[in-house]
């Protein structure tokens, strides 16, 4: 799939068949030799000569086009892609799951958790530089890596 905005030195680039479209709506499919001079003017490095023979499939494109709309041909857009619940693989997504009502007092609701309370441990002999460290952390930092390492071992493992 195309990107939405497609650029090229900075300038946006617009497809010829939009262009083709444009110019069958102007009611002419052709420019004239002082169009084409003006485009030489206003790009700046580009000769007159060039837009017109970059322009020859445009405007034949446009004469194609009114001659089918001429004729009573319609087109039809895309329509938009829906939002929300799209993937971008081709497996569907797992359904949510709702919570259940914890306040029923029903014997499957999960049990809260219970706060463990840290044992007491005996202080060895410490080096100043650890001392200093120990003053830094909260009293439950030990607890809370080792948690963190669990989770973390439990998600990626």
């Amino acid at each position: 799939m195309p990107p939405k905005v497609a650029t090229e030195n900075g300038q946006k680039v617009v497809p010829a068949d939009c262009v083709s479209v444009l110019l069958m709506a102007l009611g002419s499919t052709t420019i004239s030799k002082a169009q084409y001079d003006m485009m030489s003017a206003l790009d700046g490095t580009r000769t007159a000569s060039s837009f017109e023979h970059q322009f020859r499939t445009i405007t034949a494109k446009a004469k194609e086009l009114k001659a089918r709309a001429e004729q009573g041909e319609t087109f039809q857009p895309v329509a938009p892609a829906k939002k929300g619940g799209q993937t971008t693989s081709g497996t569907p997504k797992a359904p949510a799951r709702k919570r259940k009502d914890m306040s029923s007092g029903s014997e499957d609701a999960t049990p809260s958790k219970k706060t463990k309370t840290p044992k007491p441990r005996g202080k060895k002999a410490q080096t100043p530089l650890e001392d200093a460290i120990e003053e830094d952390f909260p009293d439950d930092a030990e607890e809370f890596i080792k948690s963190e390492k669990k989770w973390e071992d439990e998600v990626f493992a």
